[in-house]
């Protein structure tokens, strides 16, 4: 946990003069950063794992239309595969079993949609349409 230093007159309520110096004692520590941005952070992390797993499962299908992410889509399910499961236990960790599954599969269906969109959008495979 980051931490830094508080105000020294919080720990001499309880511990006598010579015991804290007001530089090692643990009433002194808090946390640096707030409890709303860690959890920006994570739900950032959690979507971002999302949207990655989305990503590698449409690499490894059959229907990929971008030539390097085909090449690359050999693992794809697997890598995949982790990267739900990291963004299903990241979710439901900062908000619960059932609302972390629905936000799981909303994220992860939302760019599983739109990723065949984009990539005929930008037509990586053929050149202008007649």
């Amino acid at each position: 946990m980051l931490t830094m230093r508080n105000t020294p007159d919080a720990c001499r309520q309880h511990l006598p003069r010579r015991i804290c110096d007001g530089s090692r004692c643990p009433c002194h520590l808090r946390p640096v950063l707030s409890s709303t941005t860690l959890g920006l952070l994570y739900c950032g992390t959690a979507g971002t794992a999302s949207a990655f797993s989305a990503l590698a499962f449409y690499a490894a299908s059959p229907h990929c239309r971008w030539p390097r992410l085909r090449r690359a889509g050999r693992l794809g399910r697997q890598i995949g595969l982790v990267a739900a499961a990291t963004s299903l236990w990241l979710w439901m960790g900062q908000l619960g079993l059932a609302t972390g599954l629905c936000v799981t599969l909303c994220g992860w269906m939302l760019t599983a949609l739109l990723l065949p969109y984009l990539a005929a959008w930008t037509r990586p495979d053929g050149g202008e349409r007649r």
